[in-house]
C-alpha cells in the first residue's frame, strides 16, 4: 500500500483517473442515507448509467466504516469514456464530497480496492504491487522512487 501524501489535483488527477479507469474493472461513488445529493451529483449519476452495475445497501466501503448509519454503494464498469464523465465534475480527488457529489471515488481490480479515497478526511492509498502499474504512476509523476530504499513513495 502507498499513502498519497499531496492531493493529486489537476493533470496529475486527470492521469491518475486516466490509468485507474484502464487497470481497474470497476469503480465505486457513495451516497450517505443521512444527507441527500444535490442537483449536480443527481445529474452526475444518471450520466454514468451506462456504466451501472448494482447499489448495495452498507455501512462500509474501502476506507470508511459508518456507526449507524448506511449508505448507497453505486458500482459501475471501469471505462475510458467514464473518464470525461468524472472529469467534468472535478479536479481533485478529494472533491468527491457529499452533499455536492457523491463520496469516496475509489477504483477496485478484481473486487480488491485498488484506489481507496476517503476524501472527508483528505485520505488516500494505492494499493498494487504490479511492477507495470508502479513504472507508470512513476512516468506520471504520482510515484517517486526512492533509491535509497529501493522502494517507492508518494
Amino acid at each position: 500500500m502507498y499513502t498519497i501524501l499531496q492531493e493529486p489535483a489537476g493533470n496529475t488527477y486527470c492521469t491518475l483517473i486516466h490509468l485507474a479507469l484502464e487497470v481497474c474493472d470497476t469503480f465505486i461513488l457513495v451516497k450517505r442515507d443521512q444527507m441527500e445529493l444535490e442537483p449536480e451529483g443527481l445529474e452526475l449519476l444518471e450520466r454514468l448509467q451506462p456504466y451501472f452495475i448494482e447499489t448495495k445497501k452498507d455501512d462500509g466501503w474501502p476506507g470508511t466504516r459508518l456507526l449507524g448509519h448506511y449508505a448507497d454503494i453505486h458500482y459501475f464498469s471501469s471505462s475510458p469514456a467514464a473518464a470525461d464523465i468524472l472529469l467534468a465534475y472535478t479536479h481533485s480527488l478529494y472533491s468527491w464530497v457529499q452533499p455536492r457529489l457523491p463520496d469516496d471515488l475509489c477504483f477496485l481490480k478484481g473486487g480488491q480496492p485498488w484506489l481507496v479515497n476517503t476524501a472527508h478526511e483528505h485520505m488516500g492509498s494505492l494499493h498494487t504491487e504490479e511492477e507495470e502499474e508502479l513504472v507508470r504512476l512513476e512516468k506520471s509523476g504520482l510515484l517517486i522512487r526512492d533509491l535509497t530504499l529501493s522502494g517507492w513513495s508518494w
